[in-house]
């Protein structure tokens, strides 16, 4: 009957690790848990794990139960007592009020009764070697040890160290792990067996490696996965893609009326230049919508439409959502994805692995660019099949297939950005400013900027300026603005000079050979001529290594920006 120990801290893993260090604590059974709960604020009364009265039975959970309040009333009024702020202490309780010795059976019974999401490990002291986890909506993948070892996580990137082999729990299962081995089975207690897949990545692929941090490993690792991202995919001679994975026949992409992208946070701004690309490219009316909004609309999809479901982990709950309701409606989705054994993986009907390897910093960086590139290729494979010349095919592929090279180059010039970052660091607001194409790009930067380097940044098309932005230009609030030399380049000229002529500095990011932008702008960085369509490709690496760079000065943790997470498992 032995009751469990419960050590926490506020900040980081290293502060817990530095708080365990005089007095490790013995077992060969643990949980844990690293984000502040979604309700109650941060401290430690409300951290991971919550224990019910006697302390006998302990959770960790990642989601949120939309019906806590009416559940905690009831608990509360049968004499249970809270300690903390949580919707997770619910849960506790509940299973302590469900439990008989039989831990599978009480969380079973518990969760019956919840409502919402969640991916929840649950250990009780009588019990100690025994794990129950279970997932509605959040993610969670099983490790398997080679000796009798199991490991429980929210993402497979926490087990690689350990295993590479895995199981992947569905919505509405739950999962028993014991020396004996593990079983699982639905919330309607039926068994289920399910498949044990091989994570085919290397523990290096998830470490920093020479680099300081995380997110500029990531960035310089881009010509490397944009190529393998492309590889196999690029047809240069044919002018053309070959996207097998979308499981569409060329009668069925012709047939295509309209292209509905999804995506929340930073594969939004991939949503946006995919938008952008397919209507100029393949002559297709577009849409990018942001998951968290399409959810909760109507979500009218007129017929003949492809919707492509964008996200870095697979897992992005609303993302997800928008995805299912796409999928009630009886229409199939199809996905832009960075992870094979994600919920989006595994629920889509086909779609493009961006092949980016694992990101680790919460920034997105190289999924941004490995996502833009896929609706690139998306882009010229629809455009090939309603009339494209080959000409134009090709001279398209010609330019796509040296990207990889081109931000080689970009790269190489990192201390011209480290020398603008000190400019720019210590602004507390930055306006990003880019047309058509351009657009996506600067969304991008005003994402990175806020997360990375926190300062408030918000992005623009220059044209509406006018409408309201142009008063908060002044000496003390720079704009960035994404300026190649392509169909708008005069008219974003043009929102330069307003700005400069009311005393704000511009940073411009424009094409190499344009001497005529460094008399407009306070300060320029110059990237190699691309085809315009493709310029995001090019004009976000500089914008990505700013937003490091200006975190660095400002001595941010650029990995784990606070109050965030890499992977969004809650509404």
């Amino acid at each position: 009957g032995g009751t469990i120990q419960a050590i926490k801290t506020g900040g980081t893993i290293r502060e817990l690790e530095t708080k365990l260090a005089p007095a490790p604590p013995p077992g060969f059974l643990g949980i844990a848990h690293t984000r502040w709960a979604t309700h109650g604020q941060p401290s430690e009364t409300n951290a991971h794990p919550h224990l019910d009265c006697r302390r006998k039975i302990a959770v960790v959970h990642n989601g949120i139960i939309e019906n806590h309040i009416p559940l905690k009333r009831r608990l509360l009024e049968e004499g249970h007592v809270f300690s903390s702020a949580t919707d997770t202490e619910v849960l506790a309780h509940l299973i302590e009020r469900f439990y008989k010795q039989n831990l599978g059976e009480a969380v079973r019974q518990a969760l019956r009764l919840c409502r919402g999401t969640y991916g929840i490990a649950v250990v009780a002291g009588d019990q100690p070697n025994s794990v129950v986890a279970a997932r509605q909506g959040s993610p969670l993948v099983v490790g398997l040890g080679e000796n009798e070892e199991y490991y429980v996580a929210s993402e497979v990137a926490a087990i690689i160290p350990f295993t590479k082999r895995v199981i992947y729990p569905a919505d509405g299962e739950l999962v028993r792990l014991s020396r004996q081995g593990y079983t699982t089975l639905t919330l309607g207690n039926q068994w289920v067996e399910r498949e044990v897949e091989e994570v085919a990545l290397d523990i290096e692929r998830f470490e920093k490696g020479d680099h300081p941090h995380h997110m500029i490993k990531e960035i310089m690792e881009q010509p490397e996965v944009l190529e393998k991202c492309l590889a196999g995919r690029l047809l240069s001679d044919e002018g053309t893609a070959r996207l097998k994975g979308l499981n569409l026949s060329d009668a069925e992409l012709r047939d295509i009326q309209r292209v509905i992208f999804l995506g929340a946070g930073g594969a939004a701004s991939a949503a946006f230049a995919g938008k952008t690309m397919v209507e100029e490219i393949a002559g297709i009316p577009a849409e990018a919508i942001l998951s968290s909004e399409f959810r909760h609309s109507r979500g009218l999809i007129p017929p003949k439409s492809l919707v492509v479901a964008v996200s870095q982990s697979g897992e992005t709950a609303d993302t997800i959502a928008a995805m299912r309701e796409v999928a009630r409606k009886g229409i199939k989705v199809y996905g832009i994805c960075n992870s094979p054994g994600s919920t989006i993986a595994r629920e889509t009907d086909g779609g493009i692995f961006i092949h980016a390897g694992p990101e680790i910093a919460v920034t997105n960086t190289k999924t941004f660019t490995t996502a833009a590139a896929a609706c690139a290729l998306l882009a010229l494979l629809l455009g090939r099949l309603r009339g494209m010349p080959l000409g134009e095919g090709r001279r398209l592929a010609t330019h796509l297939q040296r990207i990889p090279e081109q931000i080689g180059s970009i790269l190489e010039r990192r201390e011209e950005i480290r020398e603008l970052a000190r400019n720019y660091a210590q602004s507390r607001t930055i306006l990003c400013l880019g047309r058509l194409m351009s657009l996506a790009a600067a969304r991008h930067a005003a994402h990175l900027i806020g997360e990375a380097a926190q300062i408030h940044a918000e992005a623009f098309p220059p044209g509406e300026m006018k409408h309201g932005p142009l008063t908060l230009v002044d000496a003390e609030t720079p704009s960035i603005v994404v300026v190649p030399r392509d169909s708008v380049y005069e008219k974003t000229i043009s929102n330069i000079e307003e700005i400069r002529n009311r005393g704000g500095r511009v940073l411009a990011i424009a094409t190499a050979g344009d001497p005529a932008i460094r008399r407009a702008a306070s300060d320029t960085f110059f990237v190699p001529h691309t085809d315009e369509l493709l310029t995001p490709l090019l004009t976000a690496i500089p914008l990505q290594l700013l937003a490091y760079e200006m975190g660095v000065v400002k001595g941010l943790d650029v990995d784990k920006p606070r109050y965030l997470a890499k992977t969004v498992t809650v509404e």
